[in-house]
């Protein structure tokens, strides 16, 4: 009995967060709502939690092209903000068929540092829920969120990768690391 009672709350708890995640876009200003997962390293990751008290850049990918968009992203800012340490990445690979899933997860490894590896969750659930709350249009692209040190988000791009985007990025870094 009791272990129904837990299987139906776990299931409503589930459902709520799931129609809390999808209702509408983030905008600059609104809070990253919690995500957490299992770190390609192993550990366990929550955000914003994990970033509160310093700002953090939150990078979501939906592809291969995604993903590699999300790495150039993190190559510039580990360069010039290396105080900010390696940017979260959220690997949404719900999409892919589960037999790929291991196969995304393990290549992915092989090109990460240890430090970015502990800052990667590979999610396999509410990936559409997510697609309408970061202003999904395409797998093409990471879509980049600088949250600031209270997990509001301060900057936000939905572009690939571009010297006059990362200009703009900086620029808001700047502001919030002042």
């Amino acid at each position: 009995m009791l272990r129904r009672f837990r299987l139906v709350v776990v299931l409503f708890v589930s459902s709520v967060l799931t129609a809390a995640i999808a209702q509408t876009a983030l905008h600059v200003g609104d809070t990253l709502p919690g995500i957490s997962g299992q770190t390609l390293s192993g550990k366990q990751l929550t955000l914003p939690a994990a970033a509160t008290g310093k700002p953090a850049v939150v990078s979501f990918s939906f592809s291969r092209t995604g993903g590699k968009d999300s790495s150039l992203w993190s190559e510039h800012i580990e360069k010039d903000f290396p105080a900010m340490g390696h940017p979260y990445t959220l690997m949404m690979i719900e999409a892919a068929p589960k037999f790929v899933r291991g196969m995304i997860i393990s290549s992915s490894k092989k090109g990460m540092s240890e430090q970015a590896q502990d800052r990667c969750i590979a999610m396999e659930q509410d990936e559409d829920a997510w697609k309408k709350r970061i202003g999904y249009t395409g797998d093409d692209k990471a879509y980049i969120f600088l949250l600031g040190p209270d997990g509001h988000i301060r900057w936000k791009s939905s572009s690939a990768f571009s010297d006059t985007e990362y200009a703009d990025l900086k620029k808001e870094i700047a502001q919030v690391t002042q």
